[in-house]
Parts: structure tokens; C-alpha cells; sequence
């Protein structure tokens, strides 16, 4: 395996967080590192249509087409949805799917006739990249029965590149509430809620958004110095300079890990989280002097912030009140029963009546079931590990 190629897909896929276009070429490249035959990349979220997307890599549209049909999504759920649910995000499977084809009778032997057969899929090797009740991320890599099954060595590999996936989906999943049309780069960048940052080896920006210079006007959790140099405090410094050098592709840190995320705290004790990754894709910023040079993203993310529900959806599909929304939103951001009591002036037994009935609305057993769910309605950028 090539240690310098998994840290050029790594740069690539957060290249094409930002340009959806390059997925084939990430996921191309995938294919050949895993030494795969084709490979599927599913991004979906309810809440957030202009986030979807399905790209393949050596699998026909008429394959694609063929999965999407309802009896076979329908079938593809009910065979394999518990499987993801127990793995988990981050987590990957190997699957072996020759054996559906002796299930006479079954949905095993239905979907191997109409989808797998057809495009030759026998070994299957996926990570999960995102799940909740209104999110679904995937990506799959597919061998024939001619090909050998997938080993350890490249679960693991699969695992390593899911890491960055799933970062990079955060990314463009935060980008794509703000694209519209006849937005360029820099007006998407700009909209977004997480600090993002383009540097060079020496720590130089070269481009940060305005969230990001938000962040430097109110905290000292990241500091330039007379040369326009990245500084952080004193202890996390050595672990900074660390995280940028792995990113270069062509060094003697490509065995290692490729950048990684750092926890900053600032002298008022607010917390954040940085996130350093490499790119190279530079002709997306026309104003770079040399686009010959090494460049890296920084993300930063304020860690405390205040969560923010999508009150329209709440409202539409479970038939909140306005009342109840707020006290949702509340709730999501760490509020007790005692402190929304307080905040929104309600006796502590109105409070039950109101969390009783959202509870029946949303179908909700228990409080963390309830918190599971809001949380994967906010939507502010969350980093993930």
C-alpha cells in the first residue's frame, strides 16, 4: 500500500468538500488504493436537499438508477439498515453477498438477481459515515466474486480515509445551506458559521472568512504575528507546527497521521476546536500569488456555542408550537426544567405538561431519546473525531 497516495486522497477529499465536482476523483482514487472494482458515495439529509448526493466510481447510471428503484431501496433497507445502526459512525463492515444468490424465494435472492448480479458486486466494504433520523452517509467499495475479500489492512485503511469523510462532509453540508446561485467561493466561505483559514508551511494566512476573523476580534484562541504567522498558546504550539507539517504529501511524515484536530482554550475560557488538513486545489482561490506552493485549511469551531434548531421542520413535520420550539431549543442547549422554568416564566409543572406533549409529537420514550433528536436537527458546523 501507498502511504503517499492515502495523504493525496485525504487533501483531495477536502478539495472536494469545498468543489463537489472532484467526488469521482476521490472516490476513483479510493477504488484503486483499495485495489476495488467500484465504489458508491452516499451523502443525504432531510433538512438540508441542497447537501445530497450520490457519486460512483465504475458503476454505470443505469446500475445507480437500478438501486434507486423502490422495491430494491426498500429491500437494501430492511437487509441491511440494522447492520449499520448496531456498527455505528466511523465504525466499517465486509460483507459477503454470494450466498443471496442460493436464498431461492427471499429478498436476499431478489436483490442479488436485479442489482448485485448485474453489476457484478459479490465483496462489499463500507464505513459509516453519518446516521440519524434525518441523515444518512455511506461509503461502500465493491469487489467481484473473482476478487479476494477485504482484509483488515484495508478496513483499517477504509476507517483511516472515513475520518476525513466525514469532516469533509461536515464541511460541505455547513457550505451547501449557504450556496446559491451566482455565489462565488469566497461569498459561499463567508457564510459559513465555522472560522476557515488558508495557510501556508510557515504558518502564513493567506485567506481567512469573516467568521474566522470574528473569532480573532473577540479571542485570543489564535494569534498572528508580525509576519502574518499562525500562533497559538505556548503549549499547543509544538502540536500545531506538528499537525501542519504532516500534512505535506511529499515528506518524511507521509507514514504518519495527516493532519488532525487540536482543543484551544483562550484566556476567558472559552473552548474551541481546530481542525488541519491539507490542499492543494488552489486554482479555486484566484487570488494566490503562487500556486505552485503548499497550502493547508484550518476550520475553527467555537465548541460552547448556542445551538440552533430547524424550527421550520420541527414545526412542519411534528407539529410543534412556537411555545414548544423554544423550549426544545432550550433544552438542546443545556437548560434543566428548573432554568427553562425560570427563563421562559412558567411554573415547573407547565414545563412537564409542555416536554410531555413534545415528547408524544416527536415520539420520544426517554430524555436522551429526545436530545438524540434534536441534536441532529441543529444546525450549526459540529467537527467530528
Amino acid at each position: 500500500m501507498n502511504n503517499e497516495l492515502e495523504n493525496l486522497i485525504i487533501g483531495q477529499i477536502y478539495e472536494a468538500a469545498l468543489d463537489v465536482s472532484l467526488w469521482p476523483k476521490v472516490i476513483q482514487h479510493i477504488v484503486q488504493y483499495t485495489e476495488s472494482k467500484a465504489a458508491m458515495l452516499t451523502a443525504l439529509d432531510q433538512l438540508n436537499p441542497a447537501y445530497n448526493f450520490i457519486y460512483t466510481y465504475n458503476l454505470s447510471q443505469q446500475s445507480v438508477e437500478r438501486g434507486q428503484q423502490e422495491r430494491i431501496k426498500s429491500i437494501d433497507k430492511k437487509l441491511h439498515l440494522p447492520l449499520w445502526q448496531k456498527l455505528g459512525v466511523g465504525n466499517t463492515l465486509s460483507q459477503n453477498l454470494s450466498h443471496y444468490s442460493q436464498m431461492l424465494g427471499t429478498d436476499e435472492f431478489i436483490f442479488y438477481e436485479k442489482y448485485l448480479k448485474p453489476i457484478g458486486i459479490c465483496f462489499v466494504a463500507a464505513v459509516l459515515l453519518d446516521q440519524g433520523d434525518h441523515q444518512w452517509s455511506l461509503l461502500g467499495i465493491h469487489r467481484s466474486e473473482q476478487d479476494q475479500p477485504f482484509s483488515q489492512f484495508e478496513l483499517d485503511i477504509l476507517k483511516r480515509i472515513g475520518l476525513h469523510l466525514r469532516r469533509a462532509l461536515q464541511i460541505h453540508k455547513q457550505l451547501s445551506l449557504a450556496r446559491l446561485e451566482n455565489h462565488n467561493l469566497y461569498q459561499i466561505l463567508n457564510a459559513a458559521k465555522t472560522g476557515i483559514l488558508l495557510i501556508d508551511l510557515d504558518r502564513k494566512v493567506h485567506y481567512l472568512n469573516q467568521k474566522a476573523q470574528s473569532i480573532f476580534e473577540k479571542s485570543n484562541v489564535v494569534e498572528l504575528d508580525k509576519n502574518n504567522r499562525i500562533n497559538v498558546s505556548k503549549t499547543a504550539q509544538p502540536d500545531l507546527e506538528q499537525l501542519i507539517l504532516s500534512t505535506r504529501l511529499k515528506s518524511e511524515y507521509t507514514k504518519k497521521q495527516v493532519g488532525g484536530l487540536l482543543a484551544l482554550t483562550d484566556q476567558a475560557g472559552h473552548k474551541f476546536m481546530l481542525t488541519v488538513a491539507p490542499f492543494n486545489s488552489t486554482q479555486h482561490f484566484p487570488d494566490l500569488k503562487d500556486h505552485l506552493n503548499e497550502y493547508i485549511l484550518l476550520f475553527i469551531t467555537e465548541t460552547e456555542k448556542k445551538y440552533t434548531l430547524a424550527v421550520p421542520y420541527l414545526k412542519k413535520v411534528y407539529g410543534l408550537s412556537k411555545k414548544e420550539c423554544e423550549l426544545c431549543e432550550l433544552f438542546v442547549n443545556g437548560y434543566n426544567l428548573e432554568q427553562i422554568s425560570v427563563h421562559c416564566n412558567l411554573a415547573l409543572s407547565s414545563v412537564r405538561t409542555y416536554l410531555k406533549n413534545i415528547y408524544a409529537k416527536m415520539q420520544c420514550n426517554t430524555q436522551v431519546e429526545f436530545l438524540y433528536k434534536l441534536i441532529g436537527l441543529t444546525l450549526d458546523f459540529e467537527h467530528v473525531s
